[in-house]
């Protein structure tokens, strides 16, 4: 198993770090949902958890195995803890075209497993 971590301070960065965990895992085949995965959980802590505050800090950690196929990522925020987030498999009709709204719900689709452990989203892709 490897792991690596990354402390981000608003998103000027994010995507170069995306970029560096993709080249990381390159024996993972779903480049693009990791990047999606990973663009909406970031974006996410950003706006809603530090409310957009550039100078609070954001958690990136994550372990892959090549041999099991399976990449897991902590994202952490800086703001209060995440209490009572509801995360569907469907999109409503009002939020189609929102746009905001939809970055849980597409990472609950394409990850395999997504949970919260207070203000930290801990999500896995096989």
């Amino acid at each position: 198993m490897r792991t690596d971590s990354f402390v981000l301070y608003g998103l000027s960065k994010y995507e170069s770090i995306i970029d560096k965990i993709i080249e990381d895992i390159r024996c993972h085949d779903n480049y693009f949902d990791v990047k999606l995965i990973l663009t909406e959980a970031l974006t996410n802590a950003f706006n809603h958890g530090n409310k957009k505050d550039d100078e609070k800090p954001i958690y990136l950690r994550y372990e892959y195995e090549c041999q099991d196929r399976y990449v897991k990522f902590e994202i952490e925020d800086s703001g209060d803890i995440a209490r009572n987030i509801v995360m569907s498999r469907e999109l409503s009709d009002d939020n189609i075209l929102n746009n905001s709204g939809r970055g849980l719900f597409l990472i609950n689709c394409i990850a395999d497993e997504v949970y919260f452990q207070e203000n930290t989203i801990v999500i896995q892709k096989n």
